[in-house]
């Protein structure tokens, strides 16, 4: 918060005499939106028309504000004896009538009345004063920069209110021809990264760790899922044979390749044989595991500054 301070000369007939107001405005960087009586601290110059300080003493005064620099109905106001010494006095705005910070969500001006006078031009009020209205303390100013990328766990709701509307969810939503991102990098959507992990760009004179991308490759594409090329083993199957049944006589090199045992006729009937090596054939292995290969991760809200 600022201080500042800001003389203004009135001119005013009161009574028998002329004399001049030297109104000082001093805004007090203690003002606070949480205190339980909140205060504006001012400053002000009695003098006469001749320009000495009025005499020494008490000095009537009402302070009022308004949302007109003139004319119109007063919000608040409270009538003081301020204290005159040396032509100076000091009041505490609030310290008789308490202030409402509702009040300084939009610009105020303070009218100093004497007697049955008011003293004009009024006097704006500004810096510190307005942290006593709601709207403008819990006013969020954006942090970052066009084009930033957040994770919060806040959701959408939660996260513009504290972060201001200049940031939007990377939801894939359409950009207006006014958001600087647009205008920047000519993207007409915010990238929709809902569900994805992200990865960093490659830059250019290093190695090229993404085998898929480049530093020259379109910013913010989605990569398709992949799973990398790759061999699987297994343990030999073993040699062995398969067993079969077999009736007739064996001639000549029908014989061949099996193993057997004649009858007393020659023949084989009701006896058994087997193959050699079993040769040439095909496993089939059993798939395991879910939808989509990934590592241990955490899922948050995604964000992105568009202006």
């Amino acid at each position: 918060m600022k201080n500042f301070t800001r003389y203004i000369v009135f001119s005013l007939s009161r009574s028998a005499f002329q004399f001049l107001m030297v109104f000082a405005l001093a805004c007090v960087c203690s003002v606070q939106l949480a205190a339980q009586n909140p205060k504006i601290s001012i400053q002000g110059t009695l003098k006469t028309s001749a320009g000495a300080s009025v005499p020494d003493g008490p000095q009537a005064v009402t302070f009022r504000l308004y949302t007109m620099d003139m004319g119109g109905t007063h919000l608040w106001e409270e009538a003081a004896t301020v204290d005159v010494i040396g032509g100076i006095y000091s009041h505490y705005l609030g310290s008789v009538t308490a202030l409402n910070p509702a009040h300084f969500a939009t610009t105020l001006y303070l009218g100093v009345r004497i007697g049955s006078y008011e003293l004009t031009p009024r006097t704006e009020l500004s810096y510190a004063p307005y942290a006593l209205s709601v709207a403008f303390s819990q006013k969020v100013v954006c942090s970052g920069a066009v084009g930033d990328v957040k994770y919060s766990i806040l959701d959408p709701t939660q996260f513009a209110a504290v972060n201001g509307a200049c940031w939007v969810p990377m939801d894939g939503r359409a950009l207006a021809v006014s958001d600087q991102l647009r205008i920047l990098t000519g993207l007409t959507n915010v990238p929709n990264a809902g569900g994805y992990f992200l990865r960093s760009q490659e830059f250019s004179g290093g190695p090229d760790v993404d085998p898929a991308r480049t530093s020259g490759s379109t910013i913010a594409t989605v990569q398709n899922d992949e799973t990398r090329s790759h061999n699987h083993t297994m343990q030999s199957a073993g040699s062995h044979s398969h067993s079969m049944g077999t009736r007739g006589y064996l001639t000549g090199a029908a014989a061949a390749g099996l193993s057997y045992e004649l009858g007393a006729d020659g023949s084989m009937d009701d006896t058994s044989a087997s193959t050699f090596s079993a040769g040439s054939h095909t496993h089939t292995i059993d798939n395991t595991g879910g939808n989509e290969t990934r590592p241990k991760n955490l899922n948050f809200w995604t964000y992105i500054r568009i202006n």
